[in-house]
């Protein structure tokens, strides 16, 4: 069991001296619970969330059960206190004591998978007293595992007491304990009730939003970033914003790109973002021959300039839940090529805002790279329903008051 001096380490603390003095009066603690390793989605999402959370005179801390990606983006006018577990809590226990320690009102977890936080760490919250708990689901979930068929006695057993069975039992009981579940798609909304069993009344969806301030089209048309990358303004761009994982499918798109080439048609691609397969990927890329047709920037803080130098985005993968790149992209005014997965769908209407592709289809996605760059004017169409769309459905700061709402009712 973890001892109780070393369960959490207070790595930042934020105070806004300019800010509202502290009454007489306990304020509500919003706790957000976190498990990450890198600064993706989920993460943007939480940090935008807290900076409109600390507005409502909240105390409002995040505890990270894995590293902590927030101090650093944080801004320093923010009433915002970052947690640190030293160590993960591993029995009921210990996250009992966990929150009994850090005695919020409220506890919202951030899933940017289905099974980030184990049941007991929501027993744990319920059992310490906690008065409400939320969680924000940001991944469709992958399907539920088949059911053992058989009729012999250890089939019956693994039906009544095996390792599906109890995992399904922990994904019955959590969403129950919850007094909400919101979810950035219809898409995922539907995932979970019907494949885990979550209750319709418990789970809402909200769906992500952008800043439709700071992503905008710009008549400067990224001169910089072409410039940098030696790209005549003329020449038909495509940008993607994706970790380089495996479930981002970037494969599919160095493929497609290939083909594009192979058939005599110009085409670049910017590539933003890091990942495990970087190396592979790489040198899937020499192989396929796109040297000065494809390039790998890393992960960028501020991907703006490569959006405003881009003719349209793209983005390959095999799991999403809304992508905020896709709205980011949608709101500085590109056409999206996007696989219909998750919410991705939701956001882009075929051949409307772009164009909606199947999973893992290296044709599909050639034929769309195909068609967007041989077809300016379709394409200037779409771009301009792509930034109506966003301004219509995907403003942030109606996405997150509804949150806010939510969480503090």
């Amino acid at each position: 069991m973890l001892a109780r001096e070393s369960q959490i380490n207070e790595t930042a603390l934020r105070l806004n001296s300019a800010g509202p003095a502290l009454s007489a009066h306990p304020r509500k603690k919003v706790l957000f619970v976190t498990k990450t390793d890198q600064y993706s989605g989920a993460e943007r999402h939480l940090v935008e969330l807290t900076r409109r959370v600390h507005e409502c005179g909240v105390q409002l801390s995040i505890l990270c059960v894995g590293d902590d990606v927030f101090s650093e983006r944080l801004r320093s006018s923010q009433n915002v206190r970052v947690t640190r577990c030293k160590r993960p809590p591993e029995s009921l226990w210990d996250w009992v004591r966990l929150f009994r320690d850090l005695r919020p009102n409220v506890v919202v977890f951030i899933y940017s998978w289905l099974w980030c936080f184990p049941s007991i760490a929501h027993m744990g919250a319920w059992l310490a007293g906690v008065q409400k708990l939320y969680a924000i689901q940001h991944l469709i979930p992958l399907p539920v595992p088949p059911q053992v068929k058989g009729r012999s006695i250890r089939d019956v057993l693994r039906r009544l007491i095996g390792k599906r069975a109890r995992h399904m039992l922990g994904e019955i009981i959590r969403p129950n304990l919850w007094d909400k579940t919101i979810c950035v798609s219809n898409a995922v909304r539907e995932a979970l009730i019907r494949d885990y069993c979550f209750p319709p009344k418990k789970t809402l969806t909200i769906l992500n939003g952008v800043s439709l301030s700071e992503f905008a089209p710009s008549s400067s048309d990224g001169i910089a970033v072409r410039r940098k990358l030696g790209l005549r303004s003329d020449e038909f761009v495509l940008v993607s914003a994706a970790r380089l994982s495996e479930h981002k499918g970037i494969d599919i798109l160095l493929q497609a790109v290939a083909r594009v080439l192979g058939g005599g048609i110009p085409c670049k691609c910017i590539i933003l973002g890091d990942g495990p397969l970087r190396n592979r990927l790489l040198e899937q890329a020499q192989n396929l021959g796109l040297h000065g047709h494809v390039f790998f920037e890393g992960f960028q803080k501020d991907v703006l300039p490569y959006l405003q130098a881009s003719s349209a985005f793209v983005l390959t993968s095999h799991m999403e839940g809304l992508p905020l790149s896709v709205l980011e992209a949608m709101a500085c005014g590109l056409p999206c090529i996007v696989t219909d997965v998750g919410g991705n769908a939701e956001a882009i209407t075929d051949r409307v805002h772009g164009l909606v592709v199947p999973v893992a289809s290296v044709d599909a996605a050639a034929c769309a790279i195909l068609y967007l760059a041989t077809h300016p004017q379709e394409r200037a169409q779409m771009a301009q329903m792509a930034r109506a769309r966003a301004c219509e459905v995907f403003d942030i700061e109606n996405a997150m008051a509804e949150i806010r709402r939510v969480i503090l009712s």
